[in-house]
């Protein structure tokens, strides 16, 4: 199985080839620039990993939440090139990929992911490894910092965790226990592919008009490839 993945959520841009298991990778903190760089980057990682697109099996993207901009622009991705290619996508949330980043070779179970919402407040969710595909204990919810470290004690107990993601600072400034060390800082496109594969594995995917992004706040509108444009 071949997937291109990609991943603009955050201050970091990245894209991502999965080849039968193996992974190649371009990232880039690259703050307002994403919308230029994004496509350069998905042919030079297919490039690099010895593909074409027509190679491709599916598209997988980071779809929030984030960056209103950030998802917008992965998710427009994700489907103008699975529309050109006639492809699936797959969509992995970016605090997903951030928790699954911070477990990574390790043997804990169970990881926190916050990301700067700006205004205030974070985007912050609590995961179960729970195999290969983490489990939402928290589910994605945007709360002031406050809030955010009360729903966390709630969801983990006195279990141990780590934690990843923009928003773990405004967290242990908030009160989250500091024994929960945080261990990655941006999702990257690295884990938004592998855990698509898994997500292609198991038949969860869809037609491009609807790779759509995460919204945690209520009063953003998106629309599909086929109502763009439309008044």
């Amino acid at each position: 199985m071949n997937l291109l993945a990609v991943e603009t959520s955050t201050e970091n841009c990245s894209a991502a080839v999965y080849v039968d298991g193996e992974i190649v990778q371009i990232s880039e903190i690259a703050p307002q620039k994403h919308a230029e760089l994004i496509l350069t980057m998905t042919d030079l990682v297919l490039k690099q990993a010895g593909i074409g697109k027509e190679d491709l099996n599916g598209i997988v993207f980071g779809k929030g939440p984030g960056s209103f901009t950030g998802v917008r622009i992965a998710a427009s991705t994700a489907q103008g090139l699975a529309l050109g290619l006639n492809l699936r996508c797959a969509g992995v949330s970016s605090l997903e990929a951030l928790a699954m980043q911070a477990l990574e070779g390790t043997d804990e179970e169970f990881a926190v992911a916050a990301i700067d919402a700006r205004m205030g407040e974070v985007y912050c969710a609590v995961y179960d490894r729970c195999g290969t595909y983490p489990k939402a204990l928290l589910e994605p919810k945007v709360l002031p910092p406050e809030a955010a470290v009360e729903a966390v004690f709630h969801a983990l107990g006195a279990r141990s965790a780590y934690a990843g993601g923009s928003g773990v600072e405004l967290l242990y400034a908030a009160g989250l226990n500091p024994n929960i060390i945080k261990r990655s800082d941006f999702p990257d496109a690295q884990m938004i592919v592998k855990l698509g594969a898994v997500l292609f594995e198991q038949g969860k995917t869809c037609d491009p008009e609807n790779a759509l992004p995460l919204y945690v706040r209520d009063d953003v509108a998106w629309k599909k490839v086929s109502e763009q444009g439309k008044h």
